[in-house]
């Protein structure tokens, strides 16, 4: 990126609070995650390792109750179990990209490798992560993530193309 870009990307500002963009990232109350996963474990987990009031993590267990949440409130980052009752993450990605502001898609496996990391990211996901869940893998792709969206979001609102 050049430093031109990089600088208004800095001082932009956020049209509907009036205030520089990064002011607005580092006054964000929460963030929103929603983990969809049949294993309540997955969530506890997720729980525990981002335990910060920083983040909002909600729950689904299943394709048809992450669709509804989804298409109700917009959250940023979605964490999804590999396969699920009703479905996968494919159907997840596939309605994610039918949102005017589709989340980040991080998905998770006990089977993680690299035939499904290069499929995720082929289809438009985010990452991959193993389970068990490592506590500073967690953290490292969620922040990522988190920088994703907050930099996606801030190109919109200036018009800067990716």
């Amino acid at each position: 990126m050049s430093r031109a870009k990089s600088n208004a990307l800095r001082t932009a500002k956020v049209p509907e609070l009036n205030v520089p963009a990064s002011r607005h990232l580092r006054q964000a109350k929460r963030f929103g995650i929603l983990s969809i996963s049949s294993t309540p474990e997955d969530y506890h987990a997720l729980r525990t390792i981002l335990n910060d009031p920083f983040w909002q993590i909600a729950k689904a267990g299943t394709c048809k109750e992450a669709i509804a949440r989804l298409s109700r409130k917009h959250i940023p980052v979605v964490v999804c179990e590999c396969n699920l009752p009703d479905g996968s993450w494919r159907d997840i990605l596939n309605h994610m990209i039918e949102l005017a502001d589709p989340p980040v898609l991080i998905v998770t496996s006990r089977l993680a490798d690299e035939r499904l990391w290069a499929e995720v990211l082929n289809l438009g996901g985010f990452d991959v992560l193993p389970k068990p869940f490592r506590e500073s893998e967690v953290k490292y792709a969620v922040t990522a993530a988190c920088r994703q969206k907050h930099t996606s979001v801030l190109r919109q609102a200036i018009g800067v193309s990716a």
